[in-house]
């Protein structure tokens, strides 16, 4: 597959809004990212589906310390196969006067194109 600029574009927004929607704890606009039949796998486990994935990252991110943000680093597109894959750092960092680090994960991400755009079709988090 070969991308335009603007479908790079698109698709480095698509990871981006994921990580925005996780600091928001806008759990309905995360799975809304995502394919109908979408899975997240990873240290968290694993969801299939919007609703799953709703109710996984709700469980995750209430687990988590308030007001943190989530970090998208280093995103970077492979187009060698017939979904284009994602790769990015995600930081998970305290919105405090000096932000402490509170950790690091390495996404992987397939894409596809739907009619609704660019959606996720399977993102697995793992420690950096």
């Amino acid at each position: 597959m070969s991308l335009t600029a603007a479908e790079s574009l698109e698709i480095m927004q698509l990871v981006a809004r994921a990580d925005n929607c996780a600091t928001a704890r806008d759990a309905e606009g995360y799975a809304e990212l995502f394919t109908e039949e979408g899975v997240m796998t990873g240290v968290m486990g694993t969801a299939r589906g919007r609703a799953a994935l709703r109710d996984a990252v709700t469980d995750v991110w209430t687990a988590e310390p308030p007001r943190t943000l989530h970090l998208t680093l280093n995103v970077a597109i492979d187009e060698s196969g017939p979904d284009p894959t994602v790769t990015s750092v995600m930081l998970m960092v305290t919105r405090e006067a000096k932000p402490a680090l509170l950790g690091s994960s390495l996404v992987r991400q397939v894409v596809r194109r739907t009619a609704e755009g660019w959606r996720i079709a399977s993102r697995d988090i793992q420690a950096a």
